[in-house]
């Protein structure tokens, strides 16, 4: 029966991306915004009866509306670490906003579909060039005419042991710059079934133009003399934001080590983090590990550590006498190639020996 719907869903959704290159390059009309006006307070509601009856809590480490110039798109640039993301972060803002968002198939037909079809919401093809360009288009005439926004520029679960937030695709301070909007960013974290969301004030990147340049963004952005001078500033605008969200995750971390006892790595037991992995990709049938990977910003220093990685992993996987120095020291390494190289079955060897 899944087969069926998924299968139904690839249809379903190629027809939906032909339309949103025809409402593009047609300039027809833009959906969902009168129905969302009429659903927001109604799924309001039933998210907070959802988490009231799930015995769950949401908690704001700092504002939890945040003062934003008038007359000026609002883009909520949010962490992404689990499924419920969107409807906890959804909670806390008063006007309804339009969403980008993947994993179109599997959404369809399933609750979270329903909730997604009650506002605008523009899905993605992560693996489509084509798409993705008009995604963005999209998403700067919603913005241009208006509309708030909710986007995950990290693109996919943050599942990294060690990133606080992943790298993060452009593609969110280019729109801002665009469409003359401002940036809230948002980070969420969950300790069993409390959820803390901490936003802190705004990011305008018209701010950082202003630093180098008296001209406006559309001037600069379809004029090929002053390709590298966007560059700069959708780079810098990039890494302002991802540290932004960085800070007001690790704010999140900071307040609660004490209270959950996770101070270091050395307080988590050794089977932690799988475990962890496991229980977020549960929430989320069909949802891939190899899609994490591959769907999420693509750094080339990233993907050449993978590789080491990879090569390290495998040489463990087949230890030998050629290859056993590369994780062991001199001494050890030595006595091993001894004992191997005099060898006699009729003696045993007892691995204490090594």
């Amino acid at each position: 029966m899944n087969n069926d719907r998924l299968q139904k869903a690839e249809i379903v959704f190629e027809k939906y991306k032909k339309e949103k290159i025809n409402i593009i390059e047609k300039n027809l009309k833009l959906k969902g915004i009168i129905k969302a006006k009429f659903y927001y307070p109604f799924t309001q509601l039933l998210l907070r009866l959802i988490t009231l009856s799930n015995h769950e809590k949401i908690y704001y480490l700092n504002e939890k509306n945040v003062q934003v110039p008038k007359n000026r798109p609002v883009i909520y640039a949010n962490t992404h670490k689990f499924k419920p993301d969107v409807e906890k972060i959804s909670i806390s803002l008063k006007k309804p906003s339009f969403i980008v968002a993947s994993d179109f198939k599997n959404a369809y037909k399933t609750i979270s579909g329903w909730y997604f079809n009650t506002r605008p919401t523009i899905f993605v093809d992560p693996y489509s060039k084509e798409d993705k360009r008009y995604t963005y288009k999209m998403m700067v005439r919603y913005l241009k005419e208006g509309n708030n926004c909710m986007i995950f520029p990290e693109a996919v679960w943050n599942l990294s042991p060690n990133k606080i937030v992943l790298d993060i695709f452009s593609g969110t301070v280019r729109a801002a710059l665009e469409s003359n909007a401002v940036i809230v960013g948002t980070a969420i974290e969950r300790y069993n079934k409390d959820y803390y969301i901490n936003r802190k004030g705004y990011f305008d990147p018209l701010e950082v133009l202003k630093k180098y340049t008296d001209k406006s963004f559309d001037e600069i952005n379809h004029n090929s003399l002053y390709y590298d001078l966007k560059n700069k500033i959708i780079n810098e605008c990039n890494l302002i934001l991802r540290d932004q969200l960085s800070t007001l995750m690790y704010e999140i971390w900071y307040a609660h080590s004490s209270e959950y006892g996770r101070t270091s790595r050395q307080d988590l037991q050794e089977d932690y983090w799988p475990k962890f992995v496991k229980s977020l990709t549960q929430e989320w049938p069909g949802y891939k590990m190899s899609d994490n990977i591959e769907q999420q910003f693509q750094n080339k220093k990233e993907i050449e550590q993978r590789e080491i990685e990879k090569d390290i992993e495998s040489l463990r996987n087949s230890l030998n006498i050629n290859n056993l120095f590369l994780f062991t020291d001199y001494d050890r390494y030595e006595k091993a190639k001894n004992l191997i190289e005099n060898y006699n079955p009729k003696k045993k060897v007892l691995k204490k020996e090594l």
